[in-house]
């Protein structure tokens, strides 16, 4: 811009601006004017001012639903210099405004916001003063505004949203779950969510670049270039006159190439050509070398009047869902289908990974730093895919730059999700925009390699009795057209280069079901869904692709004590039932916990209990979907994150702290994967009696050493062995079975080890569910040591088998981190912790009975209680 941009961040002030008959608005609040920021919320601006309390602690959200009853005003001052009225346009601009509301300046109109999802723009010179001005935002209800609209199209059927009432955010363009989902609470806030601006140009001005990458290999890679420009006036033979200059650099700044042309249109296309790219890559695959592309408008003297740089990556990604040359070899029976590979450079690359929900609950709180530590945990988890859900919104550019450098791809809904979407008007018109705008600002990122059109909209239409038969007989739009014209069409138009898909799950054609196992890609619910289905049932499921399934778990400690008072710590205490967004979550969760485990009476025990079974029901499962490969080519459990102190399905808190369930992925997705699983499987997921040890090497190297398979019992005495050599080709499987009489009672377990693993390599198989497993009495020995680093270290070391051993160091002190935890220890073995803490703690604290735990002890105590109660 030739003109510096006014910068409208602060200065704001929140007023209320009408509330409902029955609100329950404290008068602290009514006729007041309370200082706020942009970017911003109503309810963060009264969390700062003290007028409610932290809805994220206790039962205060309840407190707090009128807010989303009410209509709110943000007004703010800015003064204008006469050199900004000099340029042909002067324009407000919202990166973001949830949702729908007025923008006024100096009293006039200007504009109006009708959707979360999109940047808007408004002409405002002609409402411009020099000197002083003000700019007032009126934000209406979200929920009467989509009632409204409602009333307008007709009811559409909705999925479940948790413990909360339904209310139809199918019908108005905001983050479905704000609405409250079954993780999250419903806190439906209103603001100025993305920074705002006042910005001034003339001429013309740079509206978007589209760098869209249609070859790359080693010898050549080619860039079209696609620049849409805004002219200040359609007539201006200025514009005419305006040239576009694109320079692409490579990653040490050095100019590669460079096109340039005249702006006869609003879009310009230029094409780029590099030889010898350096080729991006996904994290495990290769480097992620970054070029950057300079684009700049110059006026017909030659100076510039606006620019704009991206950062691309020289890749090519593509779908490949041809039908398979080879079936696969199921319990005795061939079954084929056809592939779902996502490929980059022509790659096939094995996705694992997690599905992302919107980090908080008011999105504006996620910080450059926040956005990169969450991200960090998924790459230290050794994933390489998140899929950002269509219940949130399209993310920060920060969370894609990111992904950029770190080669973290991105599979990206549009915005839809558990529900049926009117095909009318307004939402046609708005929905169209939203893909539009979305679609142009984030194809640059070569981290984003897939867009799919909604999230179980297509599956509840074939599978969910809430939603009828309106695919079928009903004479109501349900979202059909967005998933199967509108998108297909906005990606071909603007952004070819990238595969589409059109739901999660979805089977390639309407005349297949969805969720099917031998096409396109699948979700498992059956496990955590169905009563009296054990996670053991993951085993009997063999998608080509699985983008979601999961299994709930407490958050950890620190973050659970912080939202749930000391006097309600129980399982089902009203606030722990609060905390717990799934209508039946918690009984659901302990259901599912006897599986395992006889449940014990002391809390303390019943979280630690189930979040071990959290993380060994999604490892369980991702190791059989990594060990199906290449039938299944990518497994991505639900979910990555939460956005408040709640029992989930997260392996990260609300809080941001790793669950039990993080480190059992950690290591189910490693490079390389030896993991022990039935050969066979029958249906209801029980398996047959033989098993084997599958080696899944996601790596480059071809993977070579000796196996060694036990049979032992829990003294840690080797009953039975073999061994034998092992060789697996790069990006390869192999199947070991194990003699058919190799099965193990209560006391004995499978152990699978290699002779040059250069860490905890080692496969375990207990045959037995725990309460039939007679575990043995601990005697632990222990030894601290002060790092270097100033970390600590603690050295344990055990007489028997010790299983699921646990260093839970957030229960001293809040900051402490672990580096592993779930350790599996044989007699003379050790367990390394490494613990960051940001205070010295003592061998005492850390060998406490509620910080170093194990399966063991917590079986053993709950078989010592059944004993007692039996001899009494």
């Amino acid at each position: 811009m030739s003109i510096k941009p006014i910068i409208l961040a602060d200065n704001w002030s929140l007023s209320l601006k009408h509330a409902p008959e029955g609100a329950e608005v404290p008068e602290t609040i009514r006729g007041v004017k309370i200082p706020a920021k942009a970017p911003g919320s109503v309810y963060t601006d009264l969390l700062v001012a003290g007028l409610i309390e932290d809805p994220y602690v206790g039962l205060n959200e309840l407190k707090t639903h009128w807010i989303g009853k009410c209509d709110w005003v943000y007004e703010t001052e800015f003064h204008v210099e006469a050199s900004v009225l000099g340029e042909a346009r002067v324009e407000a601009v919202f990166d973001g405004l949830d949702t729908i509301a007025d923008v006024s300046i100096n009293g006039q109109k200007i504009g109006l916001a009708e959707n979360m999802h999109l940047r808007y723009r408004f002409d405002a010179k002609p409402y411009l003063r020099e000197g002083a001005n003000q700019l007032t935002v009126h934000f209406y209800s979200c929920m009467v505004h989509a009632y409204q609209v409602e009333q307008e199209v007709g009811e559409r059927p909705i999925g479940g949203i948790g413990t909360n009432e339904p209310l139809p955010y199918n019908m108005i363009r905001k983050m479905a779950c704000n609405f409250g989902w079954d993780w999250g609470p419903r806190l439906l806030t209103c603001g100025i969510w993305r920074p705002a601006r006042i910005e001034a140009w003339s001429t013309a001005r740079v509206q978007d670049v589209r760098p869209l990458v249609t070859k790359a290999d080693e010898n050549d890679a080619v860039v079209k270039v696609h620049v849409d420009c805004d002219r200040a006036e359609s007539h201006d033979k200025q514009a005419d006159h305006v040239q576009v200059v694109c320079t692409l650099y490579d990653p040490d700044n050095r100019e590669v190439a460079r096109r340039d042309a005249a702006l006869h249109a609003d879009t310009e296309m230029m094409e780029l050509h590099v030889d010898k790219p350096r080729l991006w890559w996904p994290i495990g695959y290769g480097d992620q070398p970054l070029y950057r592309l300079h684009v700049e408008v110059k006026d017909p003297a030659g100076q510039a009047i606006d620019c704009v740089d991206k950062r691309i990556g020289l890749r090519t990604v593509e779908l490949n869902i041809e039908p398979d040359a080879q079936p696969y070899d199921k319990m005795g029976g061939l079954i084929q289908g056809e592939a779902f590979e996502i490929k980059v450079n022509g790659q096939r690359v094995y996705c694992k990974g997690a599905n992302w929900i919107p980090d908080d609950c008011f999105p504006h709180r996620v910080t450059t730093d926040r956005y990169r530590r969450r991200l960090d945990q998924a790459i230290e988890a050794n994933m390489n895919m998140v899929r950002v859900w269509g219940g949130g919104t399209y993310e920060d550019d920060i969370f894609y730059d990111y992904c950029d450098e770190k080669g973290l791809l991105v599979w990206q809904d549009f915005c839809m999700a558990c529900a049926c979407y009117p095909e009318e008007q307004p939402l046609w018109s708005l929905i169209e925009a939203e893909a539009y705008d979305n679609v142009a600002r984030l194809c640059s990122h070569p981290s984003l390699v897939i867009w799919v059109g909604s999230n179980e909209c297509i599956w509840g239409t074939f599978a969910w009795s809430a939603f009828g038969d309106i695919r079928t007989e009903e004479k109501l739009t349900w979202g059909e057209k967005y998933y199967l014209e509108l998108f297909p069409k906005v990606l071909k138009d603007l952004d070819p280069s990238r595969p589409y898909w059109a739901s999660s799950p979805y089977s390639g054609s309407m005349d297949r079901h969805p969720n099917d196992n031998e096409y396109g890609n699948r979700h498992i619910w059956d496990v955590w869904g169905s009563e009296g289905c054990s996670y053991y049932n993951y085993l009997s499921h063999y998608p080509r692709f699985l983008s979601e399934f999961g299994f709930q778990g407490p958050p950890t400690w620190p973050t659970l004590s912080r939202a749930i008072p000391e006097q309600e710590r129980q399982w089902f205490s009203e606030t722990s039932l609060h905390h717990n967004k799934h209508k039946s979550g918690q009984e659901r969760g302990l259901n599912l916990l006897r599986d395992s485990f006889v449940v014990p009476e002391s809390f303390d025990d019943q979280v630690f209990l189930a979040s071990i079974n959290q993380a060994r029901a999604i490892t369980l499962g991702s190791e059989w979907y990594r060990a199906l490969s290449p039938w299944c080519s990518g497994v991505l459990f639900w979910q990555l994150n939460d956005c408040w102190p709640v029992s989930s399905w997260s392996a990260i808190d609300g809080d941001g702290r790793p669950k039990l369930l993080w480190y059992g992925v950690q290591k189910s997705f490693r490079p390389r994967l030896m993991t022990i699983k039935p050969a066979a499987v029958t249906p209801s997921g029980e398996d047959v009696g033989q098993l084997a040890v599958y080696l899944h090497n996601d790596h480059h190297e071809p993977w070579a050493d000796t196996l060694t398979i036990c049979k032992m019992n829990l003294q840690g005495q080797t009953l039975d062995t073999l061994s034998r050599p092992i060789e697996v080709e790069p990006r390869d499987n192999q199947r070991i079975c194990l003699p058919e009489d190799w099965t193990a009672g209560p006391d004995q377990f499978i152990l699978a080890e290699l002779d040059q693993a250069v860490d905890d390599d080692k496969a375990w198989w207990f045959h037995k569910h725990d309460y039939e497993i007679n575990y043995l009495e601990t005697d632990l020995k222990y030894v601290l040591r002060d790092e270097k680093d100033g970390g600590q270290t603690l050295i344990v070391t055990s007489n028997v088998v010790v299983r699921d051993l646990c260093l839970l160091a957030d229960r001293i002190c809040e900051s402490a981190e672990v580096d592993q935890q779930m350790v599996n220890l044989l007699p003379g073995d050790l367990a390394i912790f490494r613990i960051y803490c940001n205070k010295h703690l003592t061998l005492d604290e850390l060998t406490r009975e509620d910080v170093l735990r194990c399966i063991n002890t917590v079986v053993r105590s709950q078989s010592d209680k059944s004993s007692a109660l039996q001899h009494a």
